[in-house]
């Protein structure tokens, strides 16, 4: 008997521990089951948020990055040259910028403040400022006069100008612009005000380019900027001439200069170092500068004639006497060619662009397929030669025109025509005067 009750308690106690053993196991595999599912698509659950910690207010100190009072805010308007002192100067402008943007009325008090210490350091009295005033505002007419005149005026561009013989620097302001011509809508064919910015290079080397920010909407934009010429010393200030140049901005299309002016440094006196001079010049016409030459140059063309393979090559070689730019004296030509068949554009080339010179050579050749129909005649075929002025920001004015063909309009595009259709394979080279 206490062998059998024996092994009844073995087994039973057996039976007890398998049991166990299979409730652990069980409740394992469910726990390690239901971690893999909550990590599995853990990522369809919203995510909680991390909690911010709430620190005190921080303030920034907010950097002026532009001597400017305009309604486009504050930005920094990079300068050409890098001053020697540009670490100090720029922690210097650091700590004394920063708040909100300043109003008009306030910036305008405070270039008022800053002219009266400027005459005080200075020790220029009310009468001596009267004087050179005036004296401004002659030169400022001399130089307006000398920029165009009233007909083909597009505004007026009113700036400053100061120079530092300890930094050898010039420092020009450019205020504001009033007076802009409006533009004619694509669309409404209305008339619709510009998003005008203003563009300033030195000649005669055109190394020094700058330009404002845009100010929208508007025939009297405000910019009140800033812009630091270092490393001018005062004789080369004596040869240099300030050309700006009024741009209205075109998201989808190339930009418009709205109208130009020069500012001769020469005719200036700023002998006085930091003495702020104030000038107001009157913008001429970009188109003037073409409008007003009667003389467009000449070019050498070379045309040759080769029935058998249905082809016609031509060179442009060289250009002489081409209308300057009246500012710099020079231009940026290139040569566009078109064949023209029945009076119809069907090809087109172009040579290289020549920068400035208004004497460019260029020694390119061009070739160009005939068409291949039944009723072709060589004397449908004309070539038209458009010497541009290359521009990088506007529209390239065409500089002079000629035309090569059996119906051209001057005596010498007929007569060149006719020595290259009378005697086919060989080269006709020939000086054309370009027309308007």
């Amino acid at each position: 008997m206490n062998k059998f009750s024996d092994s009844n308690l073995l087994t039973t106690g057996l039976c007890v521990g398998a049991v166990l053993l299979v409730g652990v196991v069980a409740v394992t595999a469910c726990f390690a089951s239901r971690r893999r599912h909550r990590h599995r698509y853990s990522y369809l659950s919203p995510m909680k948020e991390p909690r911010e910690t709430v620190r005190p207010n921080e303030v920034k100190p907010v950097i002026s990055l532009k001597n400017a009072a305009g309604p486009g805010g504050l930005k920094k308007s990079p300068s050409p040259m890098q001053s020697p002192e540009s670490g100090d100067s720029e922690k210097q402008h650091q700590s004394a910028s920063g708040g909100d943007n300043v109003g008009d009325e306030e910036s305008k008090i405070q270039r008022h403040q800053q002219a009266k210490q400027n005459c005080e350091q200075g020790g220029i009295g009310e009468d001596d400022a009267d004087e050179q005033q005036s004296l401004t505002a002659q030169k400022s007419r001399a130089v307006a006069q000398w920029n165009g005149k009233a007909d083909n005026s597009c505004g007026m561009l009113h700036f400053t100008l100061a120079y530092s013989f300890e930094k050898n620097a010039l420092t020009v302001q450019i205020c504001n612009a009033y007076g802009l011509p409006t533009r004619r809508g694509a669309f409404t064919g209305g008339k619709q005000l510009v998003d005008a910015y203003v563009k300033l290079q030195l000649l005669p080397d055109k190394q020094h380019k700058i330009k404002t920010r845009v100010v929208r909407n508007t025939c009297s934009p405000v910019y009140d900027e800033e812009f630091i010429f270092y490393g001018i010393n005062y004789n080369q200030l004596q040869n240099t001439t300030l050309h700006f140049a009024v741009v209205a901005f075109d998201r989808y299309l190339r930009d418009e200069i709205i109208g130009e002016a020069i500012c001769p440094l020469n005719e200036l006196e700023l002998r006085q170092s930091q003495q702020t001079v104030e000038m107001e010049v009157e913008l001429v016409s970009h188109n003037w500068k073409f409008q007003t030459v009667e003389s467009r140059g000449e070019l050498l063309i070379s045309i040759s004639y080769y029935p058998s393979t249905n082809k016609i090559n031509t060179a442009v070689l060289k250009a002489q006497n081409l209308p300057a730019f009246s500012f710099t004296g020079v231009a940026d030509p290139y040569v566009k060619v078109y064949l023209l068949y029945n009076g119809k554009k069907i090809a087109k080339k172009k040579t290289h662009v020549k920068k400035k010179t208004i004497a460019p050579v260029y020694n390119q050749s061009f070739s160009f397929d005939l068409p291949d129909v039944s009723d072709f005649n060589i004397d449908n075929i004309s070539i038209e030669f458009l010497v541009m002025d290359w521009d990088r920001i506007a529209k390239n004015e065409v500089m002079g025109r000629c035309e090569i063909g059996f119906r051209a309009a001057t005596h010498d595009g007929r007569s060149h025509w006719e020595e290259i259709s009378g005697s086919p394979g060989k080269q006709f080279a020939k000086w054309h005067h370009l027309q308007k």
